[in-house]
């Protein structure tokens, strides 16, 4: 098993322990409130920052317990390199991230505060960030959020329904009464294709495929496509490029949209394993096209190439973010700025 000190060098390849789940029993990280005192500038948010959600709860069993917080790292960020912002306020329990048309973040918290919140760009470097819009939304934690390509924010939720909110319901905080309300779901969270047709990864271990026309209405209505593979190991949130990262099975793996244009049980076209990936959650593309993946039970962000992702196999991250000054406790989601 290697620790991630070797990670230094970059050379070689790590190799995958089968059925063993990697850790370095390394220190805990600081908490949050240790980096209070962050100076913020426009200049260290650029496309590219690095924003990590560190879940509060844990998983399977009460696996970890992060600090509940909203860390971000420069593009260019590797080791045990501190943030250069973090958020706390209006966050409890983070678990999903995504950024909007307008570059705001906006933040899903999986806790009985049962709500989500935006920071707008300009409060991302204000002297004291505090969230410009907070939904609440009752009955679950949210446990993704996703926006489709008309800018409706959908929430998935953990009683395993999914709730679509207008753009109109997010110009200012409340509790808006959901447009649509998909049941019948078992959804970590969703992502949505350029032509509407949402995609869901789940705590069973399948991917789904909604239309547009199946999403205009409240209902529980049977997914056009269902993708179950022994590539996937529950595939909490697909991304754009039809990529999931496998939280049981310390993997994140392809599939094309051939291998998705109807139901059936594939092969991945490419599976990436590590000993560097220990409980991934969701993973999120760079501008360079580097995939970036929390590894939860190291508290670690790894990266790995767009050469990297080519074919199978067993590749040495490119970069990692690790160590006591990153303030990485728990991590479970990850957005990059645009």
């Amino acid at each position: 098993m290697r620790s991630f000190a070797t990670l230094s060098g970059l050379v070689g390849c790590a190799v995958l322990v089968a059925g063993v789940l990697p850790s370095t029993g390394l220190s805990a990280p600081a908490a949050a409130a240790s980096f209070a005192s962050i100076e913020r500038s426009r200049a260290v948010l650029t496309p590219g920052t690095i924003f990590v959600a560190n879940a509060s709860a844990g998983f399977e069993g009460g696996l970890g317990t992060g600090n509940g917080s909203v860390t971000a790292y420069r593009p260019t960020a590797t080791g045990d390199e501190g943030p250069v912002l973090v958020l706390t306020k209006g966050i409890l329990d983070p678990t999903s991230l995504i950024f909007d048309s307008s570059d705001d973040l906006w933040v899903g918290n999986n806790s009985n505060s049962d709500n989500v919140v935006e920071y707008s760009k300009a409060e991302l470097i204000a002297a004291s960030p505090a969230p410009t819009v907070t939904i609440s939304e009752s009955g679950a934690g949210a446990m993704g959020v996703a926006f489709d390509p008309s800018g409706d924010l959908w929430i998935t939720k953990t009683n395993f329904t999914a709730v679509e909110l207008t753009k109109a319901q997010l110009t200012e905080s409340g509790s808006p009464v959901p447009e649509v309300t998909i049941t019948n779901t078992d959804q970590c969270s969703v992502v949505f294709d350029s032509l509407g047709d949402m995609w869901e990864g789940s705590f069973d271990s399948v991917v789904r495929e909604f239309t547009p026309t199946q999403l205009a209405e409240s209902g529980s209505p049977a997914p056009i496509v269902t993708v179950s593979s022994d590539s996937l190991s529950m595939p909490c949130q697909p991304t754009l490029d039809l990529w999931a990262a496998n939280y049981l099975g310390n993997s994140v793996v392809e599939f094309t949209k051939a291998q998705l244009a109807e139901s059936g049980s594939p092969t991945a076209r490419v599976t990436i394993t590590s000993d560097y990936l220990a409980y991934p959650g969701d993973a999120a593309f760079d501008p360079g096209g580097d995939l970036w993946v929390p590894s939860a039970q190291d508290e670690a962000v790894v990266e790995f190439t767009k050469a990297q992702l080519t074919r199978s196999g067993t590749p040495t991250p490119a970069r990692a973010v690790y160590g006591s000054s990153t303030g990485l406790s728990w991590p479970w989601a990850l957005a990059v700025e645009p």
